[in-house]
C-alpha cells in the first residue's frame, strides 16, 4: 500500500488503539515490536507512561491506605468516615482512569494525536 493510502492509515489507527487496550502492558509490547512508526511509538510510550504512573499511584495508595484503615484500628466497620472517604477517592480515581482510557482509544482510532497533560510530553 502507498504511504498515504487509507488502508495504511486505518492500520496505524487500529494499532494505535491497541497500544491503549491493555493499559501499560500493551504499551510495552508495541514499544518493543514497533521500531519505525513514530505515531505508534508515541501512543505506545504514552500508554506506558500514563497508565504505568496511574498503576503506581493506585499501588501506593492501596499499600498505605488499607493498613491505615484496618491495621491501625481506624476502621469502625462499614460506617467509618475514613473508609467512606477512601471509597469516594478510589471511585473518582477509577472513573478518571476509565474515562481517560476510553477517550485515548477513541481519539487514537479517529486519527487524532492527543497528548495527556503531564504524561504525554
Amino acid at each position: 500500500m502507498a504511504k498515504g493510502d487509507s488502508g495504511a492509515q486505518m492500520k496505524q489507527n487500529t494499532v494505535g488503539l491497541l497500544c491503549y487496550a491493555g493499559f501499560w502492558v500493551t504499551g510495552i509490547i508495541f514499544l518493543v515490536i514497533e521500531k519505525k512508526n513514530r505515531v505508534i511509538r508515541f501512543h505506545a510510550m504514552q500508554a506506558l507512561v500514563t497508565f504505568g504512573i496511574l498503576q503506581i499511584i493506585w499501588g501506593i495508595a492501596s499499600t498505605f491506605g488499607n493498613p491505615l484503615v484496618w491495621g491501625l484500628g481506624l476502621g469502625w466497620g462499614i460506617f467509618s468516615p475514613l473508609l467512606i472517604a477512601g471509597f469516594v477517592v478510589f471511585g473518582i480515581f477509577f472513573a478518571i482512569w476509565w474515562i481517560l482510557w476510553a477517550v485515548l482509544m477513541y481519539r487514537t482510532y479517529h486519527g487524532r494525536m492527543y497528548r495527556v497533560p503531564w504524561f504525554g510530553n
